[in-house]
C-alpha cells in the first residue's frame, strides 16, 4: 500500500462498512424490540377488555366471560388467529373464545398479578402468548385463583419482520456503495493538490517551468512556498557562482598583468617590491571576498526563526567598543519577540555591515528600530546623523546595475555582501535621507 489514496480508501471503506453494519444492527434491534413491546401492549389491552366482560357462572362459585360484552370480533370468529382462554386454580379451562379450533398447551404456574409474554410455536405456527394471573372473589367473598391466556398468531409479524430486515439490509448495501463512491470522489478531489505538486515537479525537472505556479490549499501552501524559496535560492546560487567567477577573473586581470610585467625583470627595487606585495594582498582580498560572496548562503537550506533583538544587541555591544573614541550614542527601540528566518551568520553579516557603516559615518547618534508591520513582516530601521548622501547617490545605491568597488576595504565591499545576502533571502532594502541628517536604511524581512 504505497499509495496514500489506496490507504485512505481501504481504511475509509473498512470504517464505513463496520459503522453502517453496527448502525443497522442497532436499528434493527431497536425496531424489533419496540414492535414486540407494541404486540405485548396490544394483548394486555385485550386482557383488560376480557376482565371487563367477566361475570359469575350460574352456580356463582366461579366466573366466566360474557360473549355479548366482548368488543374484539376476532375472538368470535373461528380460526381468526386470536384466541383467549380462562383457567381456574386447578388448571382447568372454564372458558374459551369461539375462535379456538385447536389445542393449546398449558401455561406454567404464575404468581397472582404476574404477566408472562412469550413467543411459542403451536401446530407448526408461531404464536405470541400473554398470560395474566389474578384473584377474583366468589359469592362468599373468598379469593379464587384464575389465569387469563391470550394466543395471537404471529405469522404476519414474522413476515413483516423478514420484509423489514430485507429492506433494511438492501438499503444498507446501496447506501454503503453510494457513500463509498462519494468518499472516493471526495478523496480524489482532496488529494488532487498533492498530485498537482507531483505534476509541477515533473514540469520543473523537464524545464517547462521554473517555480510552483498553481494556487494550493492552505495546508499545502507552506510546502510549495518553501520549495519556491529553495528553487529561487538554488537558481540565484548558480548565478552567484557564475558571477563570482566572472568577477574574480575580471578583477585578477590587472594584478596578474602587473605580476607578469615584474616576471620579466631579474631584480626588483624597493618600490617594485612594495607594489608586488600590494598586488598580492589585493589578489588575496579579491579571492577572499569572491569566495565569501559565493558561499555566504547554502543553497537549498531552510533556516529556523532566530530572535532579532539579541543579534542587534551583540553587534551594538561590539561596535561601541570599536568606536569608543567617537562616543556614538546608540538607541535601540525593539521588542524581544521579533523573529526572522535566516542563517545566524548571514544575519550577523547584514546587521554588522549596516551598523558598522552607521557608526563609521555617523557623528554622535545611531537609532535602531524594529517592529512588525500590518502584513506580519519584520521592519528594521537604522539611521545615523552623519553627512548623508544626495538623492542621486541614493538612487545609484538602489540601482542593481550599479557596481560598487568590491576590492578595497571601506570602498563598498561590505555593502555589496549585504546586497547579495538580502536578495537571496527576499529581504527588501531601501535607503533614504534620515531625519537625523544622515542616511537611513530600512530592511523588511519576510514573515517568519
Amino acid at each position: 500500500m504505497n499509495s496514500i489514496k489506496s490507504r485512505l480508501t481501504l481504511v475509509s471503506m473498512i470504517v464505513l462498512v463496520i459503522f453502517m453494519i453496527l448502525t443497522a444492527i442497532a436499528l434493527e434491534r431497536a425496531v424489533l424490540k419496540r414492535a414486540l413491546e407494541a404486540e405485548e401492549d396490544r394483548l394486555q389491552l385485550l386482557i383488560y377488555s376480557l376482565l371487563a366482560a367477566v361475570d359469575r357462572n350460574r352456580m356463582g362459585m366461579s366466573i366466566t366471560i360474557a360473549h355479548e360484552r366482548l368488543f374484539e370480533s376476532s375472538l368470535m370468529t373461528k380460526d381468526s388467529g386470536l384466541n383467549a382462554l380462562l383457567y381456574n386454580d386447578r388448571r382447568e379451562v372454564i372458558w374459551q373464545s369461539r375462535s379456538i379450533t385447536q389445542q393449546f398447551p398449558d401455561i406454567e404456574p404464575l404468581q397472582a398479578g404476574d404477566w408472562q409474554f412469550q413467543i411459542l410455536e403451536n401446530s407448526n405456527r408461531p404464536y405470541f402468548r400473554l398470560a395474566f394471573a389474578m384473584q377474583w372473589p366468589d359469592i362468599r367473598d373468598r379469593l379464587q385463583r384464575y389465569d387469563v391466556v391470550i394466543w395471537q398468531d404471529a405469522s404476519s409479524y414474522f413476515e413483516q419482520r423478514d420484509l423489514f430486515r430485507q429492506t433494511l439490509w438492501t438499503w444498507l448495501i446501496v447506501t454503503i456503495l453510494l457513500l463509498l463512491a462519494v468518499m472516493y470522489l471526495v478523496m480524489v478531489w482532496s488529494l488532487r493538490p498533492l498530485k498537482q505538486v507531483g505534476e509541477e515537479i515533473e514540469a520543473i525537472e523537464d524545464r517547462r517551468q521554473t517555480l510552483f505556479e498553481s494556487p494550493y490549499p492552505r495546508e499545502i501552501r507552506p510546502l510549495t512556498e518553501n520549495l519556491n524559496i529553495l528553487l529561487n535560492r538554488e537558481k540565484y546560487q548558480r548565478e552567484r557562482y557564475r558571477n563570482a567567477m566572472d568577477d574574480l577573473a575580471h578583477s585578477l586581470k590587472t594584478p596578474l598583468a602587473v605580476l607578469k610585467g615584474f616576471s620579466r625583470k631579474q631584480q626588483l627595487d624597493g618600490s617594485e617590491v612594495k607594489t608586488l606585495r600590494e598586488q598580492i594582498d589585493r589578489m588575496n582580498q579579491i579571492v577572499s571576498y569572491q569566495l565569501q560572496k559565493a558561499t555566504s548562503i547554502s543553497a537549498g537550506e531552510i533556516f529556523p526563526p532566530i530572535a532579532l533583538e539579541p543579534m542587534v544587541n551583540k553587534v551594538l555591544s561590539a561596535l561601541e567598543k570599536v568606536y569608543l573614541d567617537k562616543a556614538i550614542k546608540a538607541e535601540l527601540q525593539m521588542a524581544d519577540a521579533l523573529f526572522v528566518r535566516m542563517d545566524e551568520g548571514d544575519c550577523l553579516e547584514v546587521i554588522g555591515n549596516l551598523l558598522d557603516n552607521a557608526f563609521k559615518y555617523g557623528k554622535s547618534q545611531v537609532v535602531v528600530q524594529a517592529q512588525m508591520n500590518a502584513s506580519g513582516k519584520i521592519q528594521l530601521h537604522i539611521e545615523e546623523d552623519g553627512e548623508g548622501l544626495d538623492s542621486s547617490r541614493i538612487d545609484d545605491m538602489l540601482n542593481r546595475g550599479t557596481r560598487l568597488d568590491e576590492v578595497r576595504e571601506g570602498q563598498g565591499i561590505g555593502l555589496a555582501v549585504v546586497a547579495d545576502i538580502v536578495r537571496t533571502y527576499n529581504i527588501e532594502m531601501t535607503f533614504a535621507a534620515s531625519s537625523l541628517g544622515g542616511l537611513s536604511i530600512t530592511l523588511i524581512f519576510p514573515a517568519a
